[in-house]
């Protein structure tokens, strides 16, 4: 078999046809040279004949394969879109040559970048994308086990948020400890035993032992001094150490020498009713007196009432725990309300520190979230995980362009400003080279958070 013979085995039909086009027209020219070449006449006087080169399919296809999946990779196509993402073009590659070293790489650098987003999706609580990042990976390595890890993790951060609801849904249904296996204090043992740390769990414990307290306080106002014993009991087991336990077991226990008379001990029964039904304070409650104004009733009466100063403590404890809820759920401004009411219901600096500075962070991360900055930070006060250095075009003179952008939560480039620049041409080079820019996410308070800042290019000939 001749080498054009050869070759053509691996061309495609369409350049099998140009090849025997170009056969035909060598023939037809080399006959009419023969016929027509007069005295004199040289071959570099014909017609110059355009050259071309025959290369096999696999010769263009094992070096675009890994062009393509590298342009992909850098334009932020990791996986997806299928059929255009660096994942497709580096496993075709594969399908072609199985220890291809290119290929093999940037499959490792995909799953590597994958894991990073799983976790940083953990880190934000955002069980769903954490998901898809781990789901993205195990296709590609089944047995990935910092993949499986984000799986089994996603799993039980899912479980303990949904015990967390569903304990909510049961106190305010009235299920304290009953019926079992649908109870408050069951759904918050089992957060505790997933996550030993859980503060959610460990407030829910305390305030479900509260309540118990305060219908306790109520059987006990009501003479109904058996029951009131036996919750005050059940209190105790559950969180001895609950603020307000202590002195509800001791009012319960010695009532009758607390209670100086008839008004003190309506304003008690009014007071347990107003917290047993949530009414803390009076803009809670249906009449417009919540439980705080009768504790402080109470006071007016007997200053020494140790019942009312408890009292006043649970009120506290509620408004509290449920600012700490609202912001949970970022609900900033309903959270800061009731932050403000319990510190006029008497809350100390150290009881409000740590609600106070979560709801602080949570502002300013909404605020950089929604595009405003207080600040612009430098370069060197960020950690560059990626840069891309822009390319000077041809034919210019240099000059320099300054740019404003946002790196997110993830450490990626956004939302870039152009500043100023000395030459329109140099913009896109320099927009071009901070897109592919990627920074370690930001960390305040231990949490990511959008960050400003900017650079400033110089192109020099």
């Amino acid at each position: 078999m001749n080498a054009l013979a050869w070759r053509g085995t691996n061309l495609s039909i369409g350049q099998s046809f140009t090849v025997a086009a170009w056969v035909v027209i060598l023939g037809v020219v080399g006959s009419w040279f023969m016929l027509k070449q007069g005295p004199g006449q040289v071959l570099s006087d014909l017609p110059e004949i355009p050259r071309f080169t025959l290369t096999t399919v696999s010769d263009v296809t094992e070096t675009t394969w890994i062009q393509r999946a590298e342009q992909a990779y850098a334009a932020g196509r990791i996986t997806r879109p299928e059929g255009d993402s660096a994942l497709f073009f580096y496993q075709k590659m594969l399908e072609r040559d199985a220890q291809n070293l290119s290929a093999l790489a940037g499959i490792e650098r995909i799953t590597s970048y994958l894991i990073n987003a799983a976790e940083s999706a953990l880190l934000k609580e955002d069980w769903s994308a954490a998901a898809d990042w781990a789901a993205q990976t195990l296709a590609i390595d089944a047995n990935n086990l910092a993949a499986r890890s984000v799986v089994s993790r996603v799993e039980r951060f899912e479980r303990i948020k949904w015990l967390g609801d569903r304990a909510v849904d049961q106190i305010a249904a009235g299920n304290l400890t009953k019926p079992v296996g649908n109870n408050a204090l069951a759904s918050y043992r089992e957060m505790l035993s997933m996550d030993p740390a859980n503060v959610v769990a460990q407030q829910g414990i305390e305030s479900v032992a509260q309540r118990l307290a305060t219908v306790a306080q109520t059987e006990a106002f009501a003479d109904n001094h058996a029951r009131a014993r036996e919750l005050i009991a059940l209190a105790k087991s559950i969180a001895p150490d609950a603020p307000g336990i202590s002195q509800t077991e001791k009012l319960t226990l010695q009532w009758t020498d607390m209670v100086k008379d008839q008004a003190v001990k309506e304003d008690l029964l009014a007071a347990a009713k107003a917290m047993q039904e949530g009414h803390l304070l009076g803009i809670h409650s249906p009449t417009g007196i919540g439980a705080l104004d009768h504790y402080r009733s109470v006071l007016k009466k007997d200053p020494n009432s140790s019942a009312a100063q408890s009292g006043i403590v649970l009120v506290i404890d509620g408004l509290l725990d449920q600012a700490w809820a609202l912001s949970r759920e970022e609900r900033l401004a309903e959270a800061a309300t009731l932050i403000s009411q319990a510190e006029q219901a008497g809350a100390t600096n150290s009881e409000l520190r740590e609600i106070k500075s979560e709801l602080d962070f949570l502002q300013r991360r909404a605020t950089a979230r929604a595009g405003n900055f207080d600040e612009v930070l430098a370069i060197r006060e960020l950690t560059v995980r990626r840069q891309a250095a822009p390319v000077l075009p041809r034919n210019s003179q240099g000059g320099w362009v300054e740019l404003l952008f946002t790196v997110d939560e993830d450490g990626g480039v956004k939302d870039i400003d152009v500043v100023e620049t000395s030459g329109a041409e140099l913009l896109e080079p320099a927009l071009s080279a901070v897109r592919k820019w990627r920074f370690e996410p930001y960390l305040d308070n231990g949490r990511p958070i959008p960050v400003r800042s900017g650079v400033r290019f110089s192109f020099q000939t």
